[in-house]
């Protein structure tokens, strides 16, 4: 019988969060360069909020069993796979930059590895 875990998440919220706030203070000129146009805009008060949205489809992690052999009185294999499958995953990413253009504040809502993946290292 043989047995063997996949689909582990590695992206932590605090890693994500760093990585987003790396973004603050740069121009939005900039994120629209390098992360390509955001899905909406809306005013609220003095800022601007752009929005990123993402959606994907990942594998569940799954775990298969399998019993087999041949010769003698047994021969043929049985499979099953428990808890796999497919789900819809997803990333909001907001950004709020005032009338300069700068952004001043950020934030992230969904699955973290979707976040991870959509939003970009900044570069110096």
């Amino acid at each position: 019988m043989s047995a063997s875990l996949s689909g582990c998440s590695t992206a932590q919220p605090a890693e994500i969060d760093s990585k987003l706030t790396a973004w603050q203070g740069a121009e939005i000129e900039t994120l629209i360069q390098t992360w390509g146009l955001p899905t909406g805009e809306q005013q609220v008060n003095d800022l601007t909020y752009a929005e990123w949205n993402t959606r994907d489809i990942k594998n569940k992690p799954s775990m298969r069993v399998g019993v087999g052999g041949f010769g003698g009185n047994f021969f043929g294999s049985i499979g099953t796979t428990l808890f796999g499958g497919r789900e819809e995953v997803h990333c909001r990413v907001q950004v709020g930059y005032n009338q300069e253009g700068r952004v001043v504040t950020t934030n992230w809502t969904g699955d973290p590895e979707a976040c991870d993946a959509a939003i970009p290292e900044r570069q110096s």
